[in-house]
């Protein structure tokens, strides 16, 4: 099984993320950098080097090339031997794979140290596929080179799908398909409004809601052991797969990739510009307005821990007070992964507190599941708060 030794564990281990170019000779119906893809030149090998070279200084590993398409740098094998010799002991590229088609190209990357490819695979036919990266004839290449990959020994070969509605429905099959090639490790992205997907979004997007019986044909590939991760699709979606849920910590590298955008929030006031109806379908969308409360108030208490918890009264008292200085954003995303990032799962929806709780921390959920959420009922409620008068208690257990 390709990469079985190395799968992470509990958390991923942090990462130096590299862009080496915008530059892409596919034209996905969902790139988030579509309106540059034509734009500016491969990032100077010595940016590159030198992005290395502050990422060790960090203490990092693992380093994750990207782009754009960042096999298109005309140095990127030089970039993967450069990587190694600063002391990086896993070098990844996310990529369409098509270059990779080509044996000697392969090869010279696999001798430079290359640990791991990750091949965006959205599509498993070529009808399916080449609608959404927009290039006839792409599949066949993309295919080959992920075939190729996986007879190199000790590389790792894994795959990223992007959700969407016109793959959705297929996606067990999907996924079966590449790992009848070998494949075992997936990375299941959620569509985000940003890009070329939110200028197509009536024709990209469906309701994780209304498609959960085609995510859950596809979530149980992980009980056969197939390695799945999802990537930005809301915890709420994978109920009974709660161990899929996005490591918390990884919000992390999200404001980190829009950290002038954040800080400029923060200290400013400033607004983002795509800031507006797509706010709704947002996976960053609670952090932000966290952020413009905390701006607007000074400070931001944790959130109540669910009364079904047994917890009420009980939670941190942590607060978060803001200094006005740009840093403190790094320190606020902390606060807000381990106070504030919370969600509710279907039982929610019964309960008498909805009105009122705002749900368990994530990473509560991700580690014991949402079946420690218990509902209030209403009569409940109501018979709590007459029987509190009772007894003239001005503070009713669940009121």
């Amino acid at each position: 099984m390709r990469g079985k030794d190395l799968i992470e564990q509990k958390e991923p281990q942090p990462r130096l993320w590299t862009r080496l170019t915008y530059a892409c000779n596919n034209r996905c119906l969902f790139c988030l950098d579509g309106d540059q893809n034509d734009k500016g030149k491969p990032v100077p090998f010595a940016a590159v080097v030198k992005e290395l070279a502050k990422g060790r200084a960090r203490g990092l590993r693992r380093v994750v090339l990207s782009g754009g398409e960042p096999t298109l740098h005309p140095r990127f094998v030089d970039v993967v031997r450069e990587a190694r010799r600063r002391g990086f002991t896993h070098v990844q590229v996310i990529t369409n794979g098509r270059r990779f088609c080509y044996p000697r190209f392969l090869k010279d990357c696999a001798a430079a140290g290359l640990s791991e490819i990750t091949f965006s695979m959205h599509g498993h036919t070529p009808e399916l596929y080449e609608r959404l990266v927009g290039v006839p004839g792409s599949f066949p290449q993309a295919l080959s080179g992920l075939s190729a990959a996986l007879r190199v020994p000790g590389l790792i070969v894994s795959v990223d799908v992007v959700l969407n509605r016109l793959n959705v429905d297929r996606l067990e099959e999907l996924l079966r398909f590449y790992v009848r090639l070998g494949v075992r490790e997936f990375d299941l992205l959620h569509l985000v409004p940003f890009g070329r997907a939110w200028d197509r979004w009536d024709e990209l997007y469906f309701d994780p809601s209304r498609k959960a019986e085609a995510l859950r044909r596809g979530f149980a590939l992980s009980r056969e052991g197939v390695r799945l991760w999802t990537n930005r699709l809301p915890a709420a979606h994978l109920e009974g797969y709660e161990d899929l849920i996005q490591p918390p910590e990884k919000i992390k590298d999200e404001v980190r990739g829009r950290g002038a955008m954040f800080a400029a929030l923060l200290s400013r006031g400033a607004k983002p510009d795509c800031r507006g109806p797509r706010c709704v379908f947002c996976f960053l969308r609670s952090f932000c307005e966290d952020l413009l409360l905390l701006r607007r108030e000074g400070r931001l208490e944790a959130k109540p821990m669910p009364r079904c918890l047994g917890m009420a009264g009980k939670a941190t008292t942590e607060t978060f007070k803001w200094e006005g200085k740009t840093k403190d954003i790094q320190k606020f995303t902390g606060f807000y992964i381990r106070q504030r990032y919370t969600a509710k799962g279907r039982v929610c929806r019964n309960c008498g507190c909805r009105g009122r709780c705002e749900g368990a921390p994530i990473r509560l959920i991700k580690e014991r599941g949402f079946r420690i959420l218990l509902p209030y009922k209403k009569r409940t409620l109501r018979e709590s708060r007459r029987d509190s008068l009772k007894v003239q208690d001005p503070s009713p257990e669940y009121g």
